[in-house]
């Protein structure tokens, strides 16, 4: 693999994803502020019904075509047809369903806005065949102009229903936009129509890998489902708001800053699968950049929570705050339990991948039943999750360890710098956030001065990512 046509795909990912989350998170900022807390509960049980069978799609059996060393036009239409029949089945049951969920969350209203978002999932089982051969082909530039066209147009979509009084629709229609655009955009661009025809060879060779991952999705999106499906049914709607809007910052941010690093490192280690000690010191930098960035956005989001709801959402969505300082404390694993399964699918391990999801969910299903019957509130749900998180970087690490002889003792110490600086950077921004100052100066006094403070702790320890970093950059401005 050419390390140059890496650190260009790394590039274009990163823009990507800071650009669209960007855009993301504007747009959801001033759609907060136009709707209720309500209407954002009502959206967050649709979409976990949604995304439920949409995640399955797009990180299920499409992932066998980028893992694989070869992938033919009749391997691309193979996975096409499985993968459009299980949208197919998934929108029928959920079009069935609909009047059962309404009933069961005594919201009407939801019949008609989840039978038509539930159509999305015939876009999501096309765009996913698309991702998998423009990632395969590391054609991130293209990809990253259907999502920034994706966001831009739902966004404008959404602002304009919001703004006209349309409520819960606005927030449908944004979210359904998204998808059809990006899937759109993608096809203009990438002009793959399916041929070749189904193939049994390719379904059994593809297939094995495929299944399993998708049990594997199947088991963690069912495992993130049920905080807000419980929530949803034992709290209120406006309690379901402010979680899912606490989850979705802290969610975001770590889980897009991950996947642009995931994206590109997939085809890369897939590729370096024969090669151990090459695939290890892929794994190695991964998990160390990943953290590197991570750690300081995460811990020093959760020092400025309440002046960010406060400048951004108005007060009345003030009691997002304690969510987002839980949730982003327990998002600030991702880049370690990331790596370890990115790695484990890029040695086409999907055997132990499924076992390990199992043990994984099954934990932290004790941890959820927990929270829920012995505190009974929406924080202790909130702290359930980060421990499990957390306790996820253990579990992961089990097989990473024998196959790779690389476990958590030895990704710890390779992170505690970073690690460090970030909780002393959180602890100074928290500090800071006690001077006598409105919202919008205070966030820029606690972004300045803590991203200052890491980066003169990060110098002083000589923390190999930043070194490495300067270096590239240094590097790349010689050439």
């Amino acid at each position: 693999m050419d390390k140059s046509k890496v650190v260009r795909s790394l590039i274009y990912k990163f823009t990507e994803r800071f650009a669209v989350k960007l855009i993301g998170l504007v747009i959801g900022i001033i759609l907060a502020r136009l709707l209720t807390p309500e209407i954002s509960g009502q959206v967050a049980l649709l979409e976990v019904f949604v995304n439920f069978s949409l995640l399955l799609i797009e990180d299920g059996v499409n992932n066998s075509l980028v893992q694989s060393r070869t992938a033919e036009e009749r391997d691309y239409y193979t996975i096409f047809v499985i993968t459009f029949g299980l949208a197919a089945g998934a929108l029928v049951i959920l079009e069935a369903a609909a009047p059962l969920i309404a009933g069961y969350y005594r919201s009407p209203e939801l019949i008609a806005p989840l039978r038509f978002y539930a159509f999305s999932l015939l876009f999501g089982a096309f765009n996913s065949v698309q991702v998998a051969r423009m990632q395969r082909e590391m054609r991130f530039r293209e990809l990253m102009y259907c999502n920034l066209a994706a966001s831009l147009l739902a966004g404008a979509l959404g602002i304009w229903m919001a703004y006209n009084g349309f409520g819960l629709w606005a927030l449908v229609a944004y979210h359904f936009a998204q998808i059809a655009v990006s899937t759109t955009a993608a096809f203009l661009l990438l002009r793959w129509v399916p041929k070749g025809g189904f193939s049994m060879e390719s379904a059994r060779r593809l297939g094995g890998f495929g299944i399993k991952m998708l049990a594997a999705s199947a088991t963690q999106n069912l495992y993130l489902s049920l905080r807000p499906l419980i929530i949803g049914k034992r709290f209120s709607a406006a309690d379901l708001g402010y979680y899912d809007k606490g989850r979705n910052f802290s969610y975001t941010i770590s889980v897009n800053l991950d996947a642009a690093i995931r994206s590109v490192m997939f085809p890369v280690l897939s590729r370096a699968q024969d090669d151990r000690e090459q695939f290890r010191v892929i794994m190695r930098r991964m998990s160390m950049l990943g953290s590197f960035v991570i750690f300081p956005v995460m811990l020093g989001l959760a020092a400025v929570a309440e002046p960010l709801i406060r400048l951004l959402l108005t007060d009345k969505w003030l009691a997002a705050a304690p969510m987002l300082v839980i949730l982003s404390i327990g998002e600030a694993q991702i880049p370690l339990t990331s790596a370890n399964l990115v790695s484990l699918k890029s040695l086409g391990r999907s055997d132990i991948y499924a076992r390990q999801e199992l043990v994984r969910r099954a934990l932290m299903l004790v941890i959820l039943v927990l929270s829920v019957v012995c505190f009974d509130s929406v924080e202790a749900i909130a702290v359930g999750y980060s421990l499990s998180a957390w306790l996820d970087v253990w579990v992961t690490s089990w097989p990473i360890k024998k196959l790779l002889d690389y476990g958590v003792l030895d990704q710890l110490r390779d992170v505690w710098k970073s690690g460090l600086s970030a909780l002393v950077m959180g602890g100074v921004v928290y500090a800071l956030g006690f001077l006598p100052l409105s919202p919008a100066p205070l966030l820029a006094v606690q972004v300045m001065l803590g991203g200052t403070v890491y980066l003169l702790l990060n110098l002083a320890l000589k923390n190999e990512s930043l070194l490495y970093l300067l270096s590239a950059l240094k590097n790349r401005r010689a050439a």
